[in-house]
């Protein structure tokens, strides 16, 4: 556990009169950012985005049984922009505010930095009650405001402990937004098409994911599954020459987005690959983003970071990180080849250790400017030794995998399929869903006899190996270096397919044979609903 210790002079307060607004946020006094001013363009964009991140971080769609708190938000003021920042409690998706200082008309002394800042459930309710009708005003401070309500209380402090993946996952998100990817500039319209359907017609089967399908010389499209349901995107360009695939999960949080959509000008999606993070960027107008990250790697989490091997983590470059740093606090922000000319260092240098102070937690890429941000986001660096503990099985894999050891010998599908009956707008549908078991064997360095089984969603299913540490852990201990390294290389071989498909004669009379069978057996029961497996189940669009 990580333990955050925070100090506010008030709580943060919200107070709205016929002609005035105040929302006033107390930051940490520990870091105190001193930002008053009035919003004198777009407060509608800006009440829509801070109540989505009021919804990122006070709604969740999971049960845990451990309670352990929520860190509170983030906020940069920049000279030129203002970020408010927050990660879910469950790991599954982050939010970024992004407001240029144009809307603003500063009042008084501004003091630039990073903070945490007083955002309760309360106070993400009123936000509801700004108005365009109305003057309004944002005060961020460590000097508290006036308390009018008797017996709410002054100053307070309060320590938050958080577990350390959930640390260390808010950091491997950071590094994501710099990965190289796939963008996609994407109607609205579009995308809430994808999000209603997703919110009337629930999924009670897997698989369930999205899939971005690219098409040489064609407008980009989206696939919902198990439906196949295609959305067009109209006018999605990109610049893939070969037929490709980017399947991703954490669906059901695009609901957040939601009450956004009717209001956006457009939406950028960047897609990071299979299972990775992605983003969403909704523009609400020239001067107000919204940005949605889902982290793709929760589901295919193993044990310790073993599952998150395909991000930077931070290097132990001091003397580079050092002037790196004292760059971006002297500039606030760079792109990357204004940091090469400044620092005269070689590019791939200095990429790798932006990326890895992004994985620290000390610089920010803004992911809509393309430019990387001095940004603290603990008031004291977390000790990246706990954080990111040496993982010698990761650090045999990649070892085998870069000096060519890891050979592919054979890949198999092994399909099995069912029909189901389906929900959907126009009512329940048949539809034949087919899930496929991937069965990869290779060689890998001196073990010549390593096979592995990954289903759908890249969960490893099964695995052997002769190694040592095999045949005493099994898979109790997570995957050996040689099973990783056989997924690294098989994961880019991998093809994506359809995931139902409508059925065939054989497949219904097979079904109608078995619906005969069972009523016969039942004496008159019914036993459609468990066939078809129409009510049964859970819903996780995730």
């Amino acid at each position: 556990m990580t333990t955050f210790g925070l100090s506010y002079a008030t709580p943060s307060v919200f107070e709205s009169t016929r002609e005035r607004s105040l929302l006033g946020l107390s930051v940490d006094q520990h870091r105190p950012v001193r930002f008053h001013a009035k919003v004198a363009k777009d407060v509608l964009p800006l009440r829509l985005a801070l109540q989505a991140l009021g919804q990122l971080i006070w709604h969740s769609d999971e049960w845990t049984s451990t309670w352990w708190g929520v860190l509170d938000p983030i906020i940069t003021v920049h000279p030129d922009r203002v970020f408010f920042e927050a990660f879910s409690q469950d790991q599954s998706a982050y939010g970024m505010v992004i407001v240029d200082r144009e809307c603003f008309e500063p009042e008084g002394e501004v003091a630039c930095g990073t903070t945490n800042v007083d955002f309760t459930a309360w106070l993400w309710s009123a936000l509801g009650e700004l108005r365009t009708s109305r003057d309004t005003h944002l005060r961020v401070g460590a000097e508290g405001f006036e308390v009018r309500t008797e017996r709410a209380g002054g100053r307070f402090e309060q320590k938050v402990e958080v577990p350390d993946d959930w640390v260390r996952g808010f950091l491997q998100l950071q590094g994501g937004m710099a990965m190289p990817g796939t963008k996609l500039t994407v109607r609205p319209v579009d995308l809430l098409a994808a999000v209603r359907f997703l919110t009337f017609t629930k999924a009670r089967v897997s698989p369930r994911a999205l899939r971005y399908e690219f098409t040489p010389d064609q407008d980009a499209r989206l696939v919902l599954e198990p439906w196949e349901q295609v959305v067009p995107l109209r006018g999605a360009v990109h610049g893939h020459t070969e037929p490709r695939t980017v399947r991703t999960w954490g669906r059901r949080r695009l609901r957040l987005l939601e009450p956004l959509l009717p209001y956006a000008d457009s939406v950028d999606v960047y897609l990071k690959g299979r299972a990775l993070p992605h983003f969403y960027s909704v523009h609400l107008g020239p001067r107000v983003r919204f940005v949605l990250g889902l982290s793709g790697w929760t589901a295919n989490r193993w044990t310790g970071t073993a599952g998150m091997d395909l991000l930077l983590e931070p290097e132990r470059d001091e003397a580079l990180a050092a002037r790196v740093l004292g760059l971006l606090r002297e500039r606030f922000h760079a792109s990357t080849d204004e940091v090469v000319q400044a620092l005269g260092a070689d590019q791939a240098r200095v990429a790798t250790a932006l990326a890895a102070q992004c994985a620290a937690g000390r610089v920010m890429f803004d992911v809509e400017a393309r430019r990387w941000r001095h940004r603290e986001l603990f008031a004291t660096p977390v000790d990246l030794g706990r954080m990111y503990p040496p993982d010698p099985r990761r650090e045999e894999a990649e070892r085998l995998t870069a000096v060519g050891q890891v050979v592919v010998t054979s890949e198999d599908v092994r399909e099995t399929s069912k029909v189901r009956k389906l929900p959907t707008p126009e009512g329940h549908v048949l539809r034949e869903v087919v899930h496929r078991d991937w069965v990869v064997h290779g060689s890998v360095g001196p073990q010549t006899a390593v096979e592995l089984v990954l289903n759908d969603e890249d969960r490893l299913l099964f695995g052997t190996c002769r190694c040592e540490f095999f045949r005493e852990n099994l898979m109790n201990h997570g995957p050996c270096a040689h099973l990783l390294a056989l997924l690294r290389v098989a994961k880019a071989r991998r093809q994506e397919r359809a995931s139902s498909a409508a059925p065939s004669e054989a497949a219904l009379e097979a079904l109608r044979q078995a619906e005969a069978e069972r009523s016969e057996a039942r004496s008159g029961q019914d036993g459609e609903g468990e066939t078809l497996d129409e009510d049964g189940g859970d819903d996780d669009n995730r």
